[in-house]
């Protein structure tokens, strides 16, 4: 995956020459949905998503929710496109047993927190989960995916990252023309505390809404750093090292979900060293590290709180209790 080009947070003279290409990118999107029917399964079904491309926040929310679930009593299972692997079938994450090269990054972070499922078929992946004892199903980056009836679902919005150019792939960063994919969701979840960019009447209008905050969960204490990530929006990494006191001596940017070589990883240690300083990055971007040379890399693990933890349960509590398992 390429890194988020400039031009996605513009209205440069790049944007306006492919939106023709966003339009014939959004009648593939209608063409394949036209072509499927959403299947329905006998548990509930909770969707995260959001309206762009990437590093919205939907990882750390969707481990929220499941938590939230699990202090309710319920045993939630989460379906994850496996983004970045190769395993095809459906599959039960182990991280014991399976790399981000078969199943993806996202799923083995995930797998920390419940059981989590992977495979082209989401709704086989549901089934499987169902089988295993699932009592609820939780869709991680599941808001533009028609396999599944969803619901409840949830739009997460990074205030720092925004929506760009509100331009629809290639032009910009969302995944579908606005309105359209504030339909798909009964939610908003704004995440983060210092809002960059001018919300759109629609979304202020949003009926449901939640706050949320990204919370640093690490023991490492503030000092001179080298940092690198790999994600969605790298930037909102350096923007939580420095608000958590880290002087950042040096920055480096790869793509999201990059597989970093031992000979990227040397070099990264030798820039580090030349700075008397050592390195850090990102949980999902530590996955993607050749494993002998995990332990010499800090992370900078995060969690997400609801500021109104009993609204956003009250609202679960609500759809699961109103679930018909025969409605369509």
């Amino acid at each position: 995956m390429l890194k988020s080009p400039d031009f996605w947070h513009t209205d440069s003279w790049i944007s306006r020459v492919l939106r023709p290409v966003s339009w014939l990118y959004g009648r593939l999107v209608d063409w394949r949905e036209s072509h499927r029917q959403p299947q329905k399964v006998s548990v509930p079904v909770i969707c995260v998503g959001n309206l762009v491309m990437g590093g919205a926040g939907k990882t750390p929310t969707v481990i929220a929710i499941v938590e939230i679930l699990i202090q309710m009593g319920h045993k939630p299972h989460i379906l994850s496109r496996g983004y970045g692997g190769y395993f095809r079938d459906v599959t039960r994450v182990n991280p014991n047993k399976h790399s981000y090269l078969q199943v993806g990054d996202e799923p083995l972070l995930l797998s920390r927190y419940a059981p989590t499922w992977t495979g082209v078929s989401r709704f086989a992946s549901a089934q499987a989960a169902v089988k295993e004892g699932a009592t609820v199903l939780v869709m991680d980056d599941g808001l533009q995916s028609s396999r599944l009836v969803k619901d409840f679902s949830l739009i997460v919005v990074d205030v720092l990252q925004g929506l760009g150019n509100q331009c629809v792939f290639p032009a910009g960063p969302l995944r579908e023309p606005l309105q359209k994919g504030l339909k798909r969701g009964q939610a908003l979840v704004w995440v983060g505390e210092e809002e960059k960019f001018k919300k759109p009447k629609v979304l202020i209008g949003f009926k449901e809404q939640y706050k949320a905050q990204l919370l640093c969960v690490s023991s490492v204490p503030p000092q001179p750093v080298l940092a690198f990530a790999g994600i969605g929006y790298p930037s909102k990494f350096l923007h939580t090292l420095k608000k958590k006191n880290f002087t950042v001596v040096d920055f480096i940017e790869f793509a999201d979900h990059h597989p970093y070589t031992i000979t990227e990883i040397q070099k990264l240690k030798r820039l580090a060293e030349k700075n008397n300083c050592p390195l850090i990055t990102t949980e999902k971007d530590q996955i993607r590290i050749p494993a002998s040379y995990r332990d010499d890399i800090l992370t900078l693990p995060i969690s997400l709180r609801f500021e109104n933890i009993d609204g956003i349960k009250k609202k679960l509590e609500d759809v699961l209790k109103n679930y018909s398992p025969t409605a369509l």
